[in-house]
Parts: C-alpha cells; structure tokens; sequence
C-alpha cells in the first residue's frame, strides 16, 4: 500500500467524517449517504481488505501498480467533491409535518403495501424464479455474454426483489416488530434459492430502510441476530459454490435445494475457508476496473463519452416498442462491455468466450467516459442531485415517495454495477405509480384497516429519527 492510497484512504476518511457529524444515527434513510459509504466500501476499505488477504485478486496481476495508486486518489477526491455538493444541497432538516397528515399517509401506506396484495404479486414471480427464469439471464448482470430477456425472466428482473420485500414489509407493519427475525429468516431463505448472496443482502437492506421510513423502531437485539441470519445465509451459499461451484440461472427447483444443501454440509471444509478468504481479498475491488480505463485513456484510447449513458436510456424501452433491442450488439446493452470493447480492457479469461467479471462500480466507472477531470465534474453533480432528492424524499411522508425511495436505494446498493441498473429499475417504477394511486384512490376497505394491534402503531418521527 504506497503513499498515494494511503492518501486517497485519509480523503475517504474525512468524506466519512463530515458526513456522520452532518446526519449522525439517521445516514441510513439518506440515499446520498449510503451511496457514499458504499463508495468508501469499494474503493477504500478493498484497499485494507487487500492489504490483509494480499494475492487473491487476480486483475491487480492486469493492471500496473501506479494505476491503480492514481486512480485511488482521484476516486477519493471524487467521493470528498461528492460528499461536500450533497450536504451543501440536502440543506437543513425539512420541518416535520403535522400529526394528521402523517397519520393519514401511514394508513395509505399499509393500504398500498397491504400484505396480502403483496404476497399474491410475490408468489408467481417467486415460482419464475426458483424454475429458473431469473432475471441474471440479462443484458446488465453477470460476468458472461449478455442475453436477450424472455418475459417470465423480465418480470423477475424488474419486481421480483421489491415484491418480496414489500410483503415482508407489509406483515411487519400489520403484525408488529417481532415478526421482523422470522420474517426476514423467511425472506432470505427464498432469496437464497437464487444463488447470490448480493440480492439477499440489498433486499435486507431495503427492509429496513422502508421499516426506518415509516417510524417502526428495530432494538439491537433485532439488528444483532438480523445481521447473523444474514451471514449464516451468506456462508451457505459460499460453501456451496465451494462445494458445486455457481449454479445456473436456468437450474429448476430441485436442483436449488440440492444445491443449499451441499452448502450446509459444505460449510466447515477447508474449501469453504479458502473460498471466504478469497472473496473478502477481491470481492469489494471496485478499483482495478477503473485503473485499467485510466491506463487505458493515458495510452492513447479516446474517451467513450456519453454514448454507454444513452445505450442505458435505450436500454429502458420495452421490446414491445423497440423490437430490434434484442438482437443489437452486446455492448450497446451492456454498459460495462462497451468500456471493455472500446478501450481494450485486458480481461482474464476463464475458459474460452468467458471472461471473469470484474466490477465497474457507479462512480468509478465515469472514469471511461470523461477521464479523470470529468469524474470529479460529475462527482459534484451527483451530490448535488442526490442531496436534491432526499430533501424531497424526506420533506413528507407517501406511498409515492416511500416507492421512488426503495426504487433509488435499490439502485445505489447495486453500486458495483453500472448506470444501467437506474433505466432499467424506473422503467418497472414509472408503471408501478399508476396503479399506486388507483390503490390510493379508493376507498380503505375494513378488513385492511380494523383490528390494528396496538404494539404495530407506527409513531410519528421526523427527519431527524430518520423518517419524513
């Protein structure tokens, strides 16, 4: 670790510093601030993670040293230009509204996020999946070559974590906080049956973030035995790639169980230790990626531009609109293997036509598009943007934004992928809205409104204790 990561770390740190004195116990209900921690994650803790689980990161054997020691800087300052435009912009707390008209949109949220309505959108995405038409089929997830998306696994991609999530949602509101461990054991274990750990992690993620939102306080005792559910799960599924190496996307149902299993018995081997180790000493590398477009951009390629930003816009439209979007070239529905084609990216082979994936991450990978000065140029406009939005977001209290905000922090924790993740997630989001305010429209049925427990009430917070 030289004297210019070491520097670009102590940038990290007073970004980090700045931001936790700002927003304190209530960053995790500020998209902004996940964003940046996550982009600390990857670009700075990786460094320290490196450092203690040293040759297990195959790409740093690609890119030259110095690279990636320059790129660590201008990423660091980068995440200081960012934290600095989003607490300028987020501006002061937003006044806390009235109680009644928290009160009223409380009711229209578990009107809308109704359990049962939710579980009944869930289940036959959940049969989708588990039968194989997952949505990492697709042209923007993946180390392999992209592949055009049916509609079963189209459906998937775009509702198949939120839907899940919100039923779990919607019977911790209506039953209490003490469903929350056997809610989320159950939501992870189904989770698990598609065979990544990230997923399971994001959709935990976005639970609580909704549960924080609506003023439903979770103890330590929660979090704590939350958190172990969650890294139990994770070891499994690492024992058993250990064990079974990935498994498809397309395996049926029984293989998926198959495959758990071989994970539980798995879990102690010596293969499942060597896999833990090498995970945590690459996993997290969100630098080598935008090291090699720096090398590549000082040996002459020219910058990619703003077309892999447009191919995402493209992206967004439906088949049905765009019939030929399936059948055009793989790097224009793939923002991460445009970089790789146009600026010759040196990337490891596995076996033949397959390449292992390497992480291009939000931030890093405006590295390509307008080298180093442009990245911290759009440093400054995403902190800007991002801090608009959560002031938004936070101003009040509404099925509309509690979506758009579970929508957008969806997006920031896939931060190791690329912009396409935002065209893709609010093309599902805009159709959602629509049938959102019909819901709102009518009028509250009996049965989704008497017989409310006392313990479930949602207290009223402010922006402060991290709600609207």
């Amino acid at each position: 670790m030289d004297l210019l990561i070491l520097s670009g770390l102590a940038i990290q740190l007073v970004a980090l510093i700045l931001l936790f004195r700002r927003l304190g116990h209530t960053w995790f209900t500020h998209i902004g601030a996940v964003f940046i921690t996550l982009a600390m994650a990857y670009h700075g803790l990786n460094e320290i993670l490196l450092w203690c689980f040293p040759d297990r990161d195959v790409y740093r054997l690609l890119v030259s040293t110095a690279y990636v020691s320059q790129f660590v800087l201008w990423i660091s300052v980068a995440i200081l230009l960012l934290t600095l435009a989003y607490l300028a912009s987020l501006g002061r707390s937003p006044e806390t509204p009235s109680r009644a008209e928290t009160d009223e949109q409380l009711a229209r949220i578990r009107r809308v996020f109704d359990w049962r309505l939710m579980l009944i959108v869930a289940t036959p995405l959940i049969v989708l999946t588990v039968a194989g038409q997952y949505y990492a089929t697709g042209a923007t997830t993946g180390s392999g070559v992209a592949q055009p998306l049916d509609f079963g696994a189209g459906l998937a991609l775009q509702f198949l974590l939120l839907a899940i999530m919100f039923a779990t949602f919607g019977l911790i509101c209506r039953f209490g906080i003490r469903w929350l461990l056997p809610a989320l054991s159950v939501q992870s274990t189904i989770l698990a049956l598609l065979g990544e750990r990230l997923q399971i992690l994001v959709t935990a993620a976005l639970l609580l973030y909704a549960l924080a939102r609506v003023g439903i306080s979770i103890k330590r005792w929660q979090l704590g035995l939350g958190l172990a559910v969650l890294v139990l799960v994770a070891v499994v599924l690492t024992s058993a790639r250990a064990a079974e190496g990935r498994i498809l996307t397309t395996a049926g149902t029984s293989l998926r169980f198959d495959f758990l299993a071989a994970g539980v018995v798995n879990i102690g081997s010596s293969n499942t230790r060597d896999l833990v180790a090498a995970d945590l000493g690459y996993r997290l590398d969100g630098n080598s990626f935008g090291a090699m477009e720096l090398q590549a951009l000082d040996n002459g390629s020219p910058s990619l531009g703003p077309a892999p930003l447009w191919n995402d816009l493209l992206l967004a439209v439906p088949s049905l609109l765009n019939p030929d979007k399936n059948a055009s070239s793989v790097e224009t529905r793939s923002e991460k293997q445009y970089a790789e084609t146009y600026l010759s990216l040196p990337l490891r082979e596995v076996y033949l036509g397959v390449f292992q994936d390497i992480l291009p991450t939000q931030l890093g990978a405006t590295m390509g598009f307008w080298g180093p000065g442009g990245m911290l140029v759009v440093a400054l406009f995403l902190g800007a943007v991002f801090g608009i939005v959560d002031r938004w977001l936070l101003r009040r209290l509404s099925p509309t934004r509690l979506l758009i905000g579970v929508a957008l922090l969806s997006c920031v924790l896939f931060y190791e992928r690329s912009w396409d993740t935002y065209s893709v997630t609010f093309r599902g989001i805009l159709l959602l809205l629509p049938l959102i305010w019909m819901i709102q429209a009518r009028r509250p049925s009996r049965s989704l409104t008497a017989g409310q427990p006392r313990h479930t009430r949602l207290r009223r917070v402010s922006a402060q204790d991290g709600g609207s």
